[in-house]
């Protein structure tokens, strides 16, 4: 399990974007908190740091760092 730190959510639309962005990822359970700015991700495989960045700049947000 890890956080994601991410920039540029502002309401509940938002928070459903991002989630169906890394939900839609293989292996990727993810729930996300658009006031807190995170989203905790539980990975059954191995996911990168540019992965995550990609789905994320994708929904148009943007991936500040990864807590573990």
């Amino acid at each position: 399990m890890r956080t994601l730190l991410i920039e540029g959510m502002m309401c509940a639309h938002c928070q459903a974007h991002v989630t169906d962005a890394l939900n839609a990822m293989e292996g990727v359970s993810a729930v996300v908190d658009q006031k807190a700015g995170t989203a905790v991700v539980t990975e059954e495989r191995e996911v990168s740091e540019s992965e995550y960045k990609a789905a994320i700049e994708a929904a148009g947000y943007t991936l500040k760092g990864i807590q573990k």
